[in-house]
């Protein structure tokens, strides 16, 4: 029977994440910050003894990936960085100011912003509401997103055997999509940069028991 422990891990901060941008499957470097949240977070999971590592194609992620490497005693075997995790498509608004880019999508309703959005209609309609704004209609649905967590879930469980413990690190709204399609209430709740979130995936089922946990030197 299948039993994988999955380690889910936020990228550290970015130069477009300093500065309040929607950064999706647009890239920027990890500023010092984002280096030192990166380095914290593989400190904290010293002691995981990890079987396996993977993370999104994004450079962000592979930094963050590395950097978590360097503080691990034992390393685990790198599974090939797959697009499959990477950060939700934002489409247009890629690199755009985030408030303003959320302003625009929320124009046809009562709400000024994501966070009302998502306590007042939902995730899955606020994802919505950007696609339908998106001038592009290239920004992911609610729908798409977890149909890519579903497929990364089968990428993890082809590579690893039955049982095994998998580092994947990934991205905020990726993560928060995962987290609210099992319950959780996200509002106000982002998964913050170096934060660690777990999986336990088996051959039936796949549940998230803990979201965006964060280590001691933040």
């Amino acid at each position: 029977m299948t039993e994988i422990t999955i380690y889910v891990v936020r990228h550290g901060e970015t130069l477009l994440n300093s500065f309040d941008r929607m950064q999706g499957w647009v890239d920027s470097e990890l500023t010092a910050k984002g280096q030192q949240q990166a380095v914290a977070t593989g400190k904290h999971l010293q002691q995981i003894p990890f079987d396996y590592v993977c993370s999104s194609d994004l450079n962000r992620a592979i930094q963050t990936r590395d950097l978590i490497l360097s503080q691990l005693p034992n390393q685990p075997q790198v599974i090939a960085p797959n697009r499959t995790f990477r950060e939700v498509m934002f489409g247009y608004y890629e690199g755009l100011n985030a408030p303003a880019t959320w302003r625009d999508v929320a124009k046809s309703t009562d709400y000024t912003g994501q966070e009302a959005l998502i306590q007042h209609l939902g995730f899955p309609k606020t994802r919505q509401l950007m696609h339908d704004a998106d001038p592009a209609n290239m920004a992911e649905t609610y729908d798409q997103v977890i149909a890519r967590w579903q497929h990364g879930f089968d990428v993890i469980r082809d590579a690893c055997p039955e049982r095994a413990t998998v580092l994947l690190v990934t991205h905020g709204t990726f993560i928060r999509t995962l987290a609210d399609h099992q319950g959780i209430d996200t509002v106000g709740n982002f998964p913050l940069n170096g934060s660690i979130s777990v999986v336990k995936e088996t051959d039936d089922t796949i549940q998230l028991v803990s979201y965006n946990q964060t280590t001691d030197t933040d």
